[in-house]
């Protein structure tokens, strides 16, 4: 599904209170960061970023190590697990899975769990945890990696796209954009963003 700024957010607000995972899909430098700590920040939720590009499946399955005779899984200290108390002030976690398309195959399989099941290794996440992805599009060049069909089946996917209306009359004015840049992008909007995969240029130009 194709959403805006503002769409994007309310979804992924339903899906948080639905207890689903939302997997919110775009170009680069169009916010997809941005609108998922403001989510968090709205829910009350510890933010917790997590760029799965960067993990192994050890540091999503846990630590092998020697308890009572028996090998067992110790949970990496990033994952809000059961037993974690939750900060002063906050209602829970908000685990934000970001490039989460771009992990290996490997990593995403061993991330089945969190997605689903809200387990890393052997540990329960804790009960007040929501779940976020975000990742580019495969046609980004980007390096983005394949969701495997067991993965797609267990998310809500969405895809943002850039509105120039709503950059104009809401994001802008609260962030103290100059009214010149405003007034030139209202003029000229496919200025706001000029994103093309496969550009040659150092740079573009991002919401």
């Amino acid at each position: 599904m194709e959403v805006n700024v503002e769409q994007a957010s309310e979804h992924i607000k339903t899906c948080v209170k639905a207890g689903l995972v939302p997997m919110l899909q775009g170009p680069p430098g169009t916010g997809k960061s941005d609108i998922s700590k403001a989510v968090g920040d709205y829910f009350n939720l510890k933010i917790i970023d997590i760029r799965l590009s960067q993990c192994d499946p050890v540091d999503i399955g846990g630590f092998p190590t020697f308890s009572n005779g028996k090998a067992t899984y110790v949970p990496m200290s990033m994952w809000p697990t059961e037993d974690t108390p939750v900060p002063k002030g906050y209602k829970g976690f908000l685990l934000i899975l970001d490039e989460f398309n771009s992990a290996s195959m490997a990593t995403q399989a061993a991330s089945y769990k969190v997605v689903l099941d809200r387990y890393v290794g052997q540990t329960k996440l804790h009960k007040n945890t929501a779940i976020i992805c975000i990742g580019n599009r495969a046609t980004d060049n980007a390096i983005v990696n394949r969701l495997s069909t067991a993965m797609q089946s267990r998310l809500i996917h969405l895809e943002l796209a850039v509105d120039t209306g709503i950059w104009l009359t809401k994001w802008a004015p609260l962030n103290g954009i100059d009214h010149r840049i405003m007034a030139y992008i209202d003029y000229r909007p496919d200025n706001l963003y000029n994103f093309d995969p496969n550009h040659n240029d150092k740079t573009f130009a991002t919401p």
